[in-house]
């Protein structure tokens, strides 16, 4: 695993700050793993709801299941064409080799599967973000996983490139 000390946070070209490698890292590697305080649905709803949290915090571990990120965790920024994916819960992997300076990405999407009617009772809707990561493939708009074009859900399940509880629901 990369030591946190190889990681630094600095003003990114995407959005606000982002993560950054102070070392190469071969693909494969384990990065880190995002940490944060574990929440249900319910937790979440009621902490947007009160201005506790900000929508975009979240990160979608299991069915209904949340982490709310600590500062390091939810600084890694959102790529169309990411070079780190997660992988079982929140293990931060290297998707393909990451140079010395580049910042550290993975596609937000592939952590997104919530319960649009249950947060929709609750007066809410669904995150969604217009995506500024400038790649060539950017899709424009962060959103559920269930609504990314097939060829890339097929990408990310065919390697493993998504968290535990999007393969089990997704992967054939």
């Amino acid at each position: 695993m990369v030591k946190k000390s190889d990681l630094i946070i600095k003003k990114s070209g995407i959005s606000g700050k982002g993560v950054y490698a102070r070392i190469s890292i071969k693909k494969g590697k384990t990065i880190c793993f995002l940490r944060g305080e574990l929440m249900d649905l319910n937790e979440m709803i009621r902490r947007t709801d009160e201005n506790l949290e900000d929508g975009a915090d979240p990160l979608g571990v299991d069915n209904e299941k949340y982490l709310d990120l600590d500062e390091l965790s939810r600084t890694f920024n959102h790529s169309c064409n990411p070079n780190a994916y997660l992988s079982k819960k929140s293990k931060l992997k290297a998707l393909r080799d990451i140079n010395r300076g580049d910042e550290i990405t993975y596609d937000y999407s592939t952590t997104m599967d919530d319960n649009e009617e249950k947060i929709k009772k609750s007066g809410g809707g669904l995150w969604t973000c217009k995506c500024k990561c400038g790649s060539k493939n950017c899709r424009g708009l962060i959103d559920q996983f269930r609504l990314l074009p097939k060829n890339i859900q097929n990408f990310y399940l065919k390697n493993n490139y998504t968290p535990d509880f999007i393969l089990r629901k997704y992967k054939k």
